[in-house]
């Protein structure tokens, strides 16, 4: 299954100024800005919920999780993405946030560099590499392990 053409898609988006991908297949939609509602003492990465096809999910800005400059967004959207947790072997919907989303573009694997500290500034345990585009490095993200521990806080805490 890792070799389908279809895995080589990745849609780029932005976190302030830093270029990120994510693969295709976990993204379910893109929303524009919304209303997302607070709830209090959650993690400092749970923006808070939204209402999405009838679910309340939540709603994570990765700049916390991956050590990013924090500034206030004005503009906004929220990328919900369908991520697997291996720990309890569910798949969770969860809400992303993003200065904008760029594109979908193919990346083939053989494209795809080891993340280190001279091609990203995200931990590298949270990238499945980086792929160079006109210059610049596109980090690409693996959303599995980065939403599933966001989510896991969650969970972990409301079972206390």
């Amino acid at each position: 299954m890792q070799n389908r053409p279809d895995n080589n898609f990745y849609l780029t988006f932005n976190a302030l100024y830093y270029p990120l991908a994510a693969k295709v297949q976990s993204v379910v939609e893109v929303l524009e800005k919304q209303r997302i509602t607070k709830i209090p003492k959650s993690p400092k990465q749970i923006m808070g919920v939204i209402s999405f096809r009838g679910e309340i999910i939540p709603v994570i800005d990765p700049r916390i999780i991956l050590n990013l400059p924090i500034q206030p967004f004005d503009n906004f959207v929220i990328i919900v993405h369908n991520v697997h947790d291996e720990r309890y072997n569910e798949t969770l919907t969860v809400g992303v946030l993003a200065h904008d989303v760029s594109n979908v573009i193919e990346i083939k694997p053989l494209d795809i560099l080891p993340a280190s500290e001279f091609n990203t500034i995200i931990p590298k345990k949270y990238t499945l590499g980086v792929f160079k585009d006109s210059g610049k490095f596109i980090t690409i993200l693996d959303t599995d392990k980065i939403l599933a521990i966001s989510y896991n806080t969650i969970h972990d805490d409301n079972q206390n």
